[in-house]
């Protein structure tokens, strides 16, 4: 079940989500533990990436979606 994103997670290499490799992410829930982020995608998957594969984790903009 799809869910709206709260976060966007910015990658510094491509991951394959939704049919494609994309450097975004449309993030629900994330929390940050120890070396790793772990995120609830929007598609209802989760995924654990390292910090050097994360840039910046945004809120999304609530007047822009």
């Amino acid at each position: 079940m799809a869910t709206n994103p709260n976060y966007t997670a910015v990658l510094t290499e491509e991951e394959f989500y939704d049919g494609q490799q994309v450097t975004e992410l449309p993030v629900v829930e994330y929390e940050f533990v120890g070396s790793m982020y772990m995120f609830e995608l929007a598609d209802g998957s989760s995924l654990s990436l390292g910090t050097g594969l994360v840039e910046s984790v945004q809120p999304v903009d609530e007047a822009t979606s």
